[in-house]
């Protein structure tokens, strides 16, 4: 399910894919055109939505400068696949170097709760196989 406009006005931005500072952000797609980053906002409530929304900006802005920070991290065993930090809410992010280059790819969101976080991180591995197969 695409964003509606009237949502949140960054997240409408994102979905269409804009530049926030430096680095272009985009939801992951899927084939059937679910976006999981996206439906996953639809279940946050306001305020864990606004403080994840914030770490996107920061990370439109500042990209692989935010690594070494609590805001970034890098998913162990991967390259350019990252976990973006907000309190409780996680972010699984790719950094796709490819044609166009400094863009980030919103792939899966998650609250960290416990041994969930490995199904997560999985399945988000899933959905950068699926976007790369698609590159």
């Amino acid at each position: 399910m695409v964003v509606p406009a009237i949502a949140i006005p960054l997240l409408t931005y994102i979905t269409q894919g804009v530049i926030v500072g430096m680095y272009k952000i985009n939801y992951y797609t899927r084939p059937n055109g679910d976006q999981p980053v996206a439906n996953w906002f639809d279940e946050l409530d306001k305020q864990k939505r606004a403080v994840i929304k914030d770490k996107i900006q920061y990370l439109g802005e500042y990209g692989l400068e935010l690594l070494g920070t609590k805001m970034l991290k890098p998913v162990k065993g991967e390259n350019d696949l990252y976990e973006l930090r907000g309190g409780q809410s996680r972010v699984i992010v790719y950094y796709d170097r490819g044609k166009g280059g400094n863009k980030f790819v919103l792939l899966n969101g998650f609250l960290k709760k416990g041994r969930r976080e490995r199904e997560k991180i999985d399945e988000a591995r899933f959905l950068l196989y699926e976007y790369l197969s698609r590159e």
